[in-house]
């Protein structure tokens, strides 16, 4: 009997006739009961809800379990560290993880039933930046690819990483000139360490951050990622030195910290989500994404080349089209993938 590919509340890989049941990324604790093990992609928070479930036995990456920690206060149990590019037997099923870029120790992976091979991207990004690798791309025959599609259509315009960042510095040059500091909007981890790594690069500037950044950004560096920064919930800000200092912020974040009373600000917001939304209380927004962003992820589908693809997250309709159309490979959002089939296929089907 084959495998079974489905979503319920996470990736779910059912070996038949046994019953042999693998979660990645369950939304709910809920949705790992009854599965023999748990895989989580990276740290982000709608990825590894599963990390404190002493219940489940959880896969993931050495590093995605501190940033999980870091970011969130909770501490992972029950969880088994697989290292990149090592085929690891998992209940009589090898599984391999792969970097997925993304963020520091993100992964796809790559499960090896007897019927298939099913690689599922977790979130990616496939262009290489300063902190984190280009996804790789598997040296296997892959059977099925189950990809993310978080920006996965062509209604969203980004420019090139390269040209936003230089944008963002241009914005905090000028921001300077004038005499009022930069204060950044971003998330805590993956835009708040590639922007800070850019920074360094660039400018010879202060930057400040709050304290669960700063946690984070140390297992940055702790994993060989230079860094330089300041925790201004922990420093001395007396010597704050408005015109050679940046401010960032979580993302989130509205109220500006009390050190900047009766300074001059300007306001800026680092998202991916800028190309969909407008943030009206920002004075510039910069779409800067460390996801892949449509045509990337079609890309990665070609040079993968897999017999089938599932696309999840985001526009997993808009990305399936643009699969089936530009690469011919049938292609479907994962939630349908046991109804009825689409129209290219129903077609191909009664020829």
């Amino acid at each position: 009997m084959p495998t079974i590919v489905k979503y319920e509340k996470g990736v779910k890989l059912v070996k038949k006739p046994e019953n042999l049941s693998f979660i990645a990324d369950p939304t709910t604790n809920a949705a790992s009961q009854g599965s023999h093990a748990t895989f989580i992609t990276h740290a982000h928070t709608d990825h590894s809800v599963a990390f404190p479930d002493v219940a489940t036995k959880v896969y993931s990456t050495k590093v995605a379990s501190e940033l999980y920690e870091k970011l969130t206060t909770k501490k992972p149990k029950n969880t088994h560290y697989v290292n990149f590019g090592k085929t690891q037997k998992i209940e009589d099923i090898d599984v391999k993880f792969i970097p997925a870029g993304h963020l520091l120790g993100a992964a796809q992976i790559l499960f090896y039933f007897p019927d298939m091979t099913v690689c599922y991207t977790g979130d990616i990004s496939t262009e290489e930046m300063i902190t984190v690798p280009k996804a790789t791309i598997p040296d296997d025959d892959i059977d099925i690819l189950i990809t993310e599609a978080t920006y996965g259509t062509k209604d969203l315009y980004f420019d090139t990483r390269e040209r936003t960042k230089i944008s963002l510095l241009k914005w905090i040059a000028e921001s300077l000139q004038e005499k009022r500091t930069p204060v950044i909007n971003l998330g805590h981890l993956g835009p708040a360490q590639e922007t800070i790594a850019f920074l360094n690069s660039m400018l010879s500037v202060d930057i400040l951050c709050d304290t669960r950044t700063s946690r984070i950004n140390q297992t940055y560096k702790n994993n060989n990622i230079s860094l330089n920064w300041e925790n201004f919930e922990e420093t001395d800000v007396s010597i704050f030195e408005p015109e050679n200092t940046i401010v960032l912020l979580p993302r989130a974040c509205n109220n500006l910290p009390s050190f900047l009373d009766g300074y001059k600000v300007s306001r800026g917001m680092v998202t991916g989500q800028a190309a969909r939304f407008a943030y009206r209380k920002f004075d510039h927004t910069f779409p800067f994404s460390m996801h892949a962003n449509s045509q990337e992820l079609v890309n990665h589908a070609e040079k993968i080349q897999p017999k089938k693809v599932y696309t999840l997250y985001g526009f997993d309709s808009e990305l399936a089209a643009l699969i089936r159309h530009q690469l011919k490979i049938p292609s479907r959002p994962l939630k349908f993938a046991e109804k009825k089939p689409t129209l290219d296929e129903y077609l191909n089907e009664n020829k």
